[in-house]
C-alpha cells in the first residue's frame, strides 16, 4: 500500500498550507510535497513486487514513467519558486494574500496530476485531467493582471470544451466494451484485454472523440491557440510545470488510448490520424517560431513542436518509435522546465515584455552571465545536439518514420531546421544587444534557489543524453509492453 502515501502526503501538506501563513513556511511545504512524490516513485520503480497492492491504483512501468517525470519537474519548479516568488512579492507584482493561493494550488495542481497517471479508470482519468486544467488556469492568474486573466480564461474555454468530446468518446468505449462483454468496463487493463474483440467502427469513433480532448490538453493544432498565450504570460515556474509536467498528461490519455486501438482492426487508421496530425503540429509549431520576437512565445511554440513530434513516434507505432518517444518526453520535460527557469531570470532582470511587444534584451552576457549561458545551452539541446537527450530521440524517431515513408524523416528534418534557424537568430539578436553607457539596468542577483534547479536539469539532460544504462532501457520498454506493444521483459 505504498501507493497510498501520494494522497496521505497531499492531504496533510495541503491542510498545513492553509494553516501556516509565512512565505518561508508555505515555500517549504511547497518543496517537500514533490519531493517526497519523487522519492515514493524511485521506491516504487525499484520494487514492482508491491504494484499490486491496491486496486484502486494503476502503478505499471508506464504510470511510474510519466510520474517520475512530474515528479522532476514538480521538485525543480518549487525549489524555484522559493526566490522567484519572493521577488515577485518584493517587486509588488504578486500580493502577498495571493501566497496562499499560488502554493496551494500548486501543491493541489501536483496532488490531481498524480492521481491522473495512477487512476486505473477512464472516467476518473478524465475527471482529474480537468481538475489539472482548472489549477493550471487558476496559477496562469495568480498575478491578476488582465493579460493573465485573459490566457487563463481562453485556456480553460478551450481545453474544457474540447474534452466534452473526449467524455463523448469515453462513452463511445463503454458501449462498445458492454457490446463485447456485456458488461461495461472504463478499467484501462481490462479494455486493453479486450480490446480485439471490440467493434472496429466504434472504437474508431471513440478515438477521435478522445483524442480531441486530449489533443487540445497536450497543444496539438488546432487546439494549440491556448498554449503560446498561456505559458508566456505565466510566471516563469508555472509555465515551466505546464510544458515539461501538464502537455505530458493530455500525451498520457493518448498513449494508453493509442495502446488499446493497436489491439483492435483499426489500428492503422488511428496510425495514420495520429501521424497526419503530428505533422501538421510540428509546421505550423515550427513556422510561427519563426515569427516570434518574444523569449518565453518562442519557447511556448516550441513545445507544441515537441508535442508533435513525440505523437509522430505514438503515430508510427513500433515498439522502436515508442520507445524513443518516451525518451523524448522525458528529454524535453527537463530542457524545457530549465528554459523556462533561465527565461525568469532574464523577466526579473529585464521587466519583459515591453510596450513595443517585444523582449527588450541588451547587455546579456554583462548583466546575467549565468542565464546566458544556461539559454544557450537551452537552445543547443532543443536543438537536438549530441550530448543531449532530444539528439538520440530525433535520430531514433527518424529512423523509425523512414520505415513507414522515407518523406517523413525529411520534410521533419526541413521543421528542424527552421526550429534551429528561430531559436539561434533569437539567440544572437538579443546576445548583440548594448546598451548606452549608464542607461542599461543594474544587475539582477537571482537567489540560488532560482539558479540551483537550472543547474541540476541541465546536468541531468547531459547524463540521460550521454548514459544509456541498462536498466533505463528495460524500464522503457517495459512502459512500451504496458501499452500493449512489444514484449515484455
Amino acid at each position: 500500500m505504498i501507493a497510498i502515501l501520494y494522497p496521505v502526503i497531499a492531504l496533510g501538506i495541503l491542510l498545513l498550507q492553509l494553516i501556516l501563513r509565512t512565505h518561508r513556511s508555505l515555500s517549504l511545504l511547497g518543496v517537500i510535497h514533490p519531493v517526497l512524490s519523487f522519492i515514493i516513485t524511485l521506491y516504487l520503480i525499484v520494487s514492482p513486487a508491491v504494484w499490486n497492492e491496491s486496486p484502486f491504483f494503476l502503478i505499471d512501468h508506464m504510470s511510474l514513467f510519466v510520474m517520475l517525470v512530474t515528479s522532476i519537474i514538480f521538485s525543480a519548479a518549487s525549489i524555484y519558486a522559493v526566490g522567484y516568488i519572493d521577488g515577485l512579492v518584493r517587486s509588488g507584482d504578486l500580493e502577498k494574500r495571493s501566497l496562499r493561493i499560488f502554493y496551494f494550488g500548486f501543491s493541489l495542481l501536483l496532488a490531481a496530476t498524480t492521481m491522473a497517471i495512477f487512476t486505473p479508470n477512464i472516467a476518473l482519468f478524465w475527471i482529474c485531467a480537468e481538475l489539472t486544467t482548472v489549477l493550471s488556469a487558476l496559477l496562469i492568474a495568480v498575478l491578476a493582471l488582465r493579460a493573465t486573466i485573459d490566457a487563463s480564461l481562453k485556456y480553460i474555454f478551450i481545453c474544457s470544451t474540447s474534452m466534452l468530446f473526449s467524455f463523448i468518446g469515453i462513452i463511445f468505449l463503454f458501449e462498445a466494451v458492454r457490446n463485447e462483454t456485456g458488461v461495461g468496463s472504463l478499467e484501462w487493463k481490462e479494455i486493453l484485454h479486450e480490446a480485439a474483440g471490440l467493434d472496429s467502427g466504434m472504437v474508431f469513433i471513440a478515438f477521435v472523440f478522445f483524442f480531441i480532448g486530449f489533443a487540445a490538453k497536450s497543444g496539438i493544432v488546432p487546439f494549440h491557440t491556448w498554449l503560446p498565450e498561456a505559458h508566456a504570460k505565466a510566471p516563469s515556474a508555472v509555465s515551466a510545470v505546464l510544458s515539461g509536467a501538464i502537455l505530458n498528461v493530455g500525451m498520457y490519455g493518448i498513449l494508453r488510448m493509442t495502446g488499446i486501438m493497436q489491439g483492435t482492426e483499426v489500428f492503422g487508421q488511428v496510425s495514420v490520424l495520429l501521424i497526419v496530425f503530428a505533422l501538421i503540429t510540428m509546421s505550423v509549431a515550427c513556422l510561427s517560431m519563426l515569427r516570434q520576437k518574444k523569449l518565453k512565445s518562442l519557447i511556448a511554440f516550441s513545445s507544441i513542436e515537441n508535442m508533435g513530434f513525440i505523437m509522430l513516434g505514438i503515430g508510427i507505432g513500433s515498439p522502436v518509435a515508442l520507445f524513443w518517444a518516451l525518451f523524448h518526453m522525458l528529454g524535453h520535460s527537463c530542457i524545457k522546465a530549465g528554459l523556462f527557469f533561465s527565461a525568469g531570470i532574464l523577466h526579473r532582470q529585464y521587466k519583459i515584455p515591453t510596450r513595443s511587444g517585444e523582449d527588450e534584451i541588451g547587455d546579456l552576457f554583462l548583466l546575467q552571465p549565468f542565464a546566458a549561458v544556461t539559454l544557450m545551452a537551452g537552445c543547443a539541446a532543443l536543438i537536438g545536439m549530441p550530448m543531449f537527450p532530444l539528439f538520440l530521440s530525433k535520430v531514433g524517431i527518424l529512423l523509425a518514420s523512414a520505415e513507414v515513408s522515407v518523406w517523413i524523416p525529411a520534410f521533419v528534418l526541413l521543421l528542424f531546421a527552421c526550429a534551429g534557424v528561430a531559436l539561434v537568430r533569437y539567440y544572437l539578436s538579443v546576445m548583440a544587444v548594448r546598451f548606452p553607457a549608464g542607461e542599461g539596468p543594474a544587475p539582477y542577483k537571482a537567489p540560488f534557489s532560482m539558479n540551483l534547479p537550472i543547474i541540476l536539469l541541465l546536468l541531468l539532460s547531459i547524463v540521460i543524453g550521454t548514459v544509456m544504462i541498462p536498466e533505463e532501457e528495460a524500464f522503457l520498454t517495459a512502459a512500451v509492453a504496458d501499452l500493449g506493444f512489444g514484449v515484455q521483459i
